[in-house]
Parts: C-alpha cells; structure tokens; sequence
C-alpha cells in the first residue's frame, strides 16, 4: 500500500510537482482519489492555534479534509501557508510509515531534496520532523517542514510550506503553531 499523506499535505501545495511513471499517478486527482481511503481518521479531533495575523480555512480536496492556514502576505510571489491532514497508520509502525511517506516523497515529487530530519516531542507526544525542497508546477522550489504526531493509529501531518530565502522567518512560525498542537480525542 502507498502512503500519500506527506504528499498531500506537502501537495496541497506541491501537487503538481508529482513526476508520472508508467504505473504511478498521473496527476493530483488520482493522488488524492489513491490517498482517500485513509485519511480524515484524525479529522476534527485535534487543536491547534492559528499563527497571529494568518486565516483559517476548513477545505476539502477530493474528499480529503485539511485545515489550511495563510500567512497575510505573498512573499517573492507565493503565500506562505501551514496545513494540518489525518491518515490511518494502518498494521504499520509510526517508524515504518514515516519511512514509506519519505519514499513516496522521493519518488513523486519533482526535484526533491531532504534538507534535515528529526525527532521532537509535541505536548509529550514523540513526533518526527523533516525538512525538504521540492520543485511546484512552472519550477518554483519551495521549502517545507512537515511534522508527523502519531496519536492512536492516527498520524497528525502539520506540514508548513514556504519558498527559499524567506524559509528562516516563516520557519519559527510554522515550529511554534506545531508546539500549540493536541489531540482531544
């Protein structure tokens, strides 16, 4: 089984960076149709503060729930943006299905580079953060970091995604709304 919620999150964003093999996806929408079956497990059961001066979004893609934040303004033509998505563990271990999301990373996304990785603990919870750059549609590079909260066989994908050179200031931003982060279920 393929795990796409790292995508995804990242891909809310990033989506049409996915490089297309003979056998894998062709496009955004059969990524997230392929995803779908496992995500939302999570879906309004967890908090999370919304970065001062940043709108709040509730969306939807392609029955794929994710509760997006923006920042207020466009920075070197792109809008800084945190986005939380939920997806089942299935029989894997978190180990395990962070490794399978970092594949899945390394093989769709255009041009994708792991800057850093490690563990942080999230209102005691032991999560796992990576960094990366990746290539969107037109061959801007974007900068993320993605933390990965297991809670319960639910994995809390908080991904936030900004463009180079303004990484450093959006980077607090996207660490501190993580620290404000809990399940409450």
């Amino acid at each position: 089984m393929k795990y796409f919620s790292l995508l995804i999150v990242a891909g809310v964003v990033l989506f049409s960076a996915c490089k297309s093999g003979n056998n894998s996806p062709k496009t955004a929408k059969e990524l997230l149709e392929q995803a779908a079956p496992n995500m939302n497990s999570g879906a309004d059961k967890f908090t999370i503060e919304t970065p001062p001066g940043w709108k709040k979004s509730d969306t939807t893609f392609n029955g794929i729930k994710a509760l997006m934040f923006y920042a207020p303004e466009l920075k070197d033509g792109f809008r800084p943006s945190l986005n939380v998505v939920t997806e089942n563990m299935g029989s894997n271990s978190f180990a395990e299905y962070v490794d399978k999301n970092l594949k899945t990373m390394q093989q769709y996304m255009l041009d994708f580079k792991l800057l850093d990785k490690g563990d942080k603990a999230i209102n005691g919870i032991h999560a796992k953060w990576m960094k990366y750059s990746a290539k969107a549609q037109g061959g801007k590079e974007l900068v993320a970091i993605v933390y990965a909260v297991p809670q319960k066989g639910i994995v809390y994908n908080i991904t936030g995604v900004t463009v180079p050179g303004v990484g450093d200031e959006y980077l607090g931003v996207f660490e501190r709304a993580a620290s404000t982060f809990s399940v409450t279920e």
